[in-house]
């Protein structure tokens, strides 16, 4: 597929934080589900393919592998009469590259619904422009958003559900959809009013959908799909693991609740085994490897068994695999300009790392903060939380803004805000990951813990609370970091 690269500009607001898992102790058992009625003599065989944190990668370019030979070859598996094929995904499928982030995720949408998944569990990102785009989303869907533990003002939303029945050869399979402790990953300007249930209220939910499931829909099978997981497991064989090594999932789940749990949040490739046989497959994310799990259930008894497996993206990106025209197809629906924004900015004289740009930024920050406000206000510090997203490194040669965007995805707006002193040398002036700064040369031994001081951010970094920042004025111009760096670069400021 040939390569095309935008640039676009919208709104949305989000910055990476990897979500800290939950540990508690479970609620007492509810009533256990019942053992499933068979419905037939015989063996059924199906396939369950599960993709998390695609991230938008949906061109195919030097930097990202596409979709376009992963949508022929999941279609090619429909093919296949001897096994029924299930496809799920358990989240973050929309933000992170200019082609989906520009029209916030519906291309992704639309491809979901070419290749037939049937659910998707809500990842953190899929809230990086608010609630409120769930909702198109949602309606543009053939298959449901999955969410049992998402609530809005204490009550359900419009956009997701607990879980889906699937039917396939004639089983019935249900799946449950939940997301991880992950409401700090989202900017606080969105959190309002949204709960993400956790530890021991998830489990009891997740419990009593799953009898639900069993005893009054009839399901024969139960997939957990939860965008959470682990990032401390062997990515090769399966990993035998005890209950305390999962500190993101109940264990207690998988003793007749769960009978296979498809992970995502991490970027981790692993299998896993619990204390109670069920398996836990995580597909590393970035269309690096896709989760599956071959089961065979008797019909007449109710056992099965499950083998599950990675397939790593050299599989399924072949060169020998044609590029199915649907993906094409898609990008001119959206795009129907022809390449609009190919144009390339500028050079980089040599790879530039990702700590580097992220430096360059709170620059940056400082110098259009001083631009806009200086007039009225003495800017103290340029920065905040700046961390770059997969490639992270710009690597030497031609830029594109769409290059740009990867590293920065996100639509921070440019904040003035006010800050105490003593905030300010805390978080600002000393040593703090991925918290990067640049000032005229205001030193900590120069700051009054009792002054005000005025400094530049983005809307990430003035909305979460512990940095202790009032927002004065906000950039309402759809400038963003990716923007000023492509600026930058456009100067010649990176060399030629």
């Amino acid at each position: 597929m040939k390569k095309r690269l935008l640039k676009i500009s919208a709104p949305f607001f989000a910055l990476l934080f990897v979500g800290a898992g939950f540990a508690g102790c479970a609620p007492p058992d509810l009533l256990k589900p019942t053992p499933p009625t068979p419905s037939s003599d015989g063996t059924a065989a199906l396939s369950f393919f599960a993709v998390n944190d695609l991230h938008g990668k949906f061109m195919d370019t030097d930097g990202q592998p596409g979709v376009d030979e992963f949508t022929t070859y999941l279609k090619d598996l429909y093919a296949d009469d001897a096994r029924e094929e299930i496809l799920l995904s358990s989240g973050d499928m929309w933000q992170g590259t200019v082609e989906s982030s520009s029209n916030r995720g519906q291309l992704m949408t639309e491809w979901m619904n070419e290749v037939g998944f049937v659910s998707m569990t809500l990842g953190n990102h899929e809230f990086d422009w608010g609630p409120a785009v769930l909702d198109p989303n949602s309606e543009l869907a053939e298959f449901p958003f999955l969410g049992i533990n998402v609530t809005y003002r204490g009550g359900p939303t419009s956009y997701c559900k607990p879980s889906v029945v699937v039917e396939k050869s004639g089983v019935k399979i249900g799946v449950i959809g939940a997301i991880g402790d992950c409401l700090s990953s989202i900017s606080g300007e969105f959190q309002t009013g949204l709960h993400f249930a956790t530890g021991g209220e998830l489990t009891s939910l997740v419990k009593k959908e799953s009898t639900r499931l069993r005893n009054e829909e009839g399901c024969d099978f139960i997939v957990y799909s939860i965008h959470d997981g682990g990032d401390s497991f062997s990515s090769s064989g399966v990993n035998d693991v005890k209950n305390s090594d999962m500190s993101y999932y109940d264990t207690a789940l998988s003793d007749g609740y769960v009978d296979l749990v498809f992970e995502g949040h991490t970027h981790s490739q692993y299998i896993l085994k619990d204390e109670y046989g069920v398996y836990h497959l995580q597909g590393g994310g970035e269309n690096k490897a896709i989760s599956c799990a071959d089961v065979s259930i008797d019909t007449k008894t109710g056992e099965f068994t499950v083998t599950p497996k990675l397939i790593k993206n050299s599989e399924y990106a072949k060169s020998s695999l044609s590029d199915d025209p649907v993906v094409d197809a898609l990008y001119d629906k959206y795009f129907p300009e022809s390449d609009p924004y190919t144009t390339v900015l500028g050079k980089n004289s040599s790879k530039w790392g990702s700590s580097d740009i992220a430096d360059k930024v709170a620059e940056l920050y400082y110098k259009k903060g001083v631009e806009v406000w200086g007039d009225k206000y003495e800017i103290a510090l340029g920065g905040g939380y700046l961390k770059t997203r997969s490639p992270y490194d710009l690597a030497r040669g031609e830029v594109t803004y769409a290059d740009l965007f990867s590293l920065l995805p996100f639509d921070n707006a440019i904040v003035l805000g006010s800050i105490k002193g003593k905030d300010l040398k805390s978080n600002f002036l000393s040593a703090k990951k991925n918290y990067h700064t640049y000032t005229s040369g205001l030193r900590a031994s120069d700051v009054d813990d009792n002054k005000v001081y005025y400094i530049i951010v983005d809307s990430y970094t003035s909305t979460y609370a512990p940095n202790h920042i009032t927002e004065v004025k906000r950039l309402t111009e759809y400038i963003y970091a990716r923007d000023l760096v492509a600026d930058y670069i456009a100067d010649g400021r990176r060399g030629n």
